[in-house]
């Protein structure tokens, strides 16, 4: 249903979207929010389209009135005013897309697609629930998915797995077994949320499962067997007699069209680890460990992934390899090396790209012994300032990077950016507000006994770091300058022709009139008593 009072507006709304494409169908229009209403109870639309400023009723008004008795209902609103409280107002009552006049006709179509993409989801979600509450209790007899589950959970003896016991409960003695672990990767808002909706999610991904193997079992030459194994681990166990190149080409389909229906409409990424064949059901509890291990990996590595077992056992290197690198990292900080820490990390980012290190854990300890390097840095320079990133937010934040690409990215934008400051900060030039200050001190302070590292205290830096700063932007070391701009005060007096050298040495500063000599005379090609 569309409503607007503008006509041209409705023209070309119905004129040039493509709804038979969308599978939509325009069941009326209406030019202001009375007649709107009163069409929407008689035609019951599905979805509703509507101004913002409308005479009678506003579109607002109208979103109100509908949500009231149709919580669910897709409302987007088409307005050609941008404003804030009409956005807030919108998104208050449920309205997620919120378009300004004049829009382009993809936009538009690429809004009724999310809308209805998101209608579906809603309704499979809707069926789910009410399977959920039919079905809960009878997925599977309680005798054979007790079985299933020990096989994966207890090392039997080939003579302990009786023929009888296994025919009972319909599992067939094959000659050849394999694990496939399909690990729910629940993301940190999911772990916020009431652990019923996660249970229903959870029961959604159980189901997409069962019916993709369903879908497939007529053309696979092996039994798959589904074991709910933990709160967020299914496994495939594959029983027959089918070769290992044959298996996994019927298997790898299967699993791949379960991770893509999970994800399209829960949401949920899921990472696969394929354990090797055995020749017994005794031992599918080392195929199963070896695909939990594989799982790891794959999550590890990020996305939706399917990792062997195989592939996986040559990825992981010791922490320990990072030593040599990681006492370089602290190297280049604690001598604010800014080149030098970069070109550390840049070798650091590419071995974690590889994957070489012991799992996400150990790729975690490599980035928190970077962060902590930071941390001890900005806090000897900048002992009175708090850092850019808390030590406790960046550890709340590591706790919500689950894979591989999202840490490093994550940690490769936090040091340049530290990289940036302290670049910013060395690379100033006259502007430079710590070093001005410094001169401003000289200035009024030469004539006294000046101490470098009080003047860094003063400054609430670290005496290394402003020295380095100082020399980066002066282009010389404090002493030099200091003795410079003292020369030049003493070159000012001894030509006002009042001073004796000794009385213009002690009020520049130079409590010895012999070392003031040998300075001028270095810095001016002169003794103070030719100038005198």
């Amino acid at each position: 249903m569309l409503v607007d009072d503008d006509p041209h507006i409705v023209k070309a709304l119905t004129e040039h979207i493509d709804w038979p494409s969308l599978g939509l169908s325009i069941v009326g229009t209406a030019s202001n929010g009375l007649d709107a209403l009163d069409l929407f109870h008689r035609m019951h639309p599905d979805l509703v389209m509507t101004d913002v400023y409308l005479p009678g009723m506003t579109g607002l008004e109208i979103t109100q009135t509908l949500r009231r008795d149709h919580p669910h209902l897709p409302i987007i609103i088409l307005s050609g005013y941008d404003e804030f409280e009409n956005a807030r107002a919108a998104m208050r009552w449920g309205v997620n897309h919120f378009l300004l006049k004049p829009a382009e006709v993809e936009e538009i179509e690429s809004v009724l697609r999310e809308v209805l993409l998101e209608q579906d989801v809603r309704e499979r979600h809707e069926r789910l629930e009410r399977t959920y509450k039919q079905e809960v209790g009878r997925v599977l007899p309680y005798l054979r998915k007790q079985f299933l589950h020990e096989l994966l959970t207890t090392r039997y003896r080939p003579e302990e797995l009786l023929k009888e016991r296994m025919d009972y409960i319909g599992i067939h003695m094959s000659s050849q077994a394999r694990a496939i672990s399909l690990q729910l990767n629940r993301p940190v808002f999911l772990t916020r949320m009431k652990e019923r909706d996660w249970q229903l999610l959870r029961y959604g991904a159980a189901d997409i499962i069962q019916e993709t193997v369903k879908e497939h079992a007529a053309r696979m030459n092996d039994l798959v067997e589904i074991v709910d194994y933990s709160d967020q681990v299914f496994v495939l166990l594959l029983l027959g007699d089918t070769e290992d190149k044959d298996q996994l080409e019927d298997i790898l389909p299967l699993v791949e069209r379960m991770m893509d229906q999970i994800f399209t409409y829960l949401k949920i990424e899921v990472s696969a680890g394929i354990g090797r064949s055995k020749s017994h059901p005794c031992e599918v509890i080392d195929s199963y460990l070896e695909s939990r291990e594989a799982v790891e990996t794959a999550e590890f590595q990020g996305g939706s992934r399917i990792y062997h077992y195989e592939a996986s056992e040559n990825t992981e290197a010791s922490v320990t390899d990072y030593s040599l690198l990681l006492r370089q990292w602290s190297e280049a900080w604690t001598d604010i090396r800014p080149d030098l820490a970069e070109e550390v990390w840049h070798h650091i980012r590419l071995l974690l790209k590889e994957g070489n290190c012991v799992g996400i854990q150990g790729v975690q300890v490599v980035v928190v012994s970077l962060f902590d390097t930071l941390i001890h840095s900005w806090n000897r320079l900048h002992p009175m300032l708090p850092p850019p990133l808390a030590m406790s937010d960046f550890l709340r934040e590591i706790q919500s990077k689950y894979a591989l690409h999202d840490l490093v990215s994550w940690m490769d934008r936090i040091i340049c950016n530290w990289l940036e400051q302290i670049r910013k900060e060395m690379g100033e030039k006259k502007s430079n507000k710590l070093i001005e200050q410094v001169k401003q001190y000289v200035e009024l302070h030469y004539a006294e006994e000046i101490s470098f590292e009080a003047i860094a205290k003063g400054l609430f830096v670290h005496p290394k770091y402003l020295s380095q700063l100082f020399k980066r932007v002066t282009g010389e070391n404090f002493v030099s300058y200091l003795n410079g701009y003292r020369i030049q005060r003493a070159l000012e007096l001894l030509q006002s022709g009042h001073y004796m050298v000794y009385e213009v040495s002690e009020m520049t500063g130079f409590r010895n009139a012999t070392y003031f000599s040998q300075v001028f005379k270095m810095l001016t090609g002169k003794s103070p008593s030719e100038v005198g």
